[in-house]
């Protein structure tokens, strides 16, 4: 999973060979899942922890969306009562 979002946010056009987020004003991301504290469980089983999504979406590692905002809504258990 962390894969995918990585790659969404390094997306390049085909034609012009720039990142299609340049010209975009806001980045909105949504996952559905189940989960635990700070965690969201991938399709295959493996936990992802919330705080490694943050870090790709950081103005360091998506440039293009410097100074943007990026809305992450998640909808997730957090584990057990």
């Amino acid at each position: 999973m962390i894969e995918a979002i990585h790659k969404e946010a390094q997306y390049v056009d085909g034609l012009t060979h720039t990142s299609v987020h340049a010209n975009l004003g806001m980045f909105v991301l949504v996952m559905m899942s189940h989960g635990d504290y700070g965690t969201i469980v991938g399709k295959d089983g493996t936990h992802l922890r919330l705080i490694d999504v943050y870090r790709l979406l950081s103005q360091q590692n998506f440039p293009e969306m410097r100074g943007k905002p990026k809305m992450i809504i998640l909808q997730a258990c957090s584990g057990g009562m």
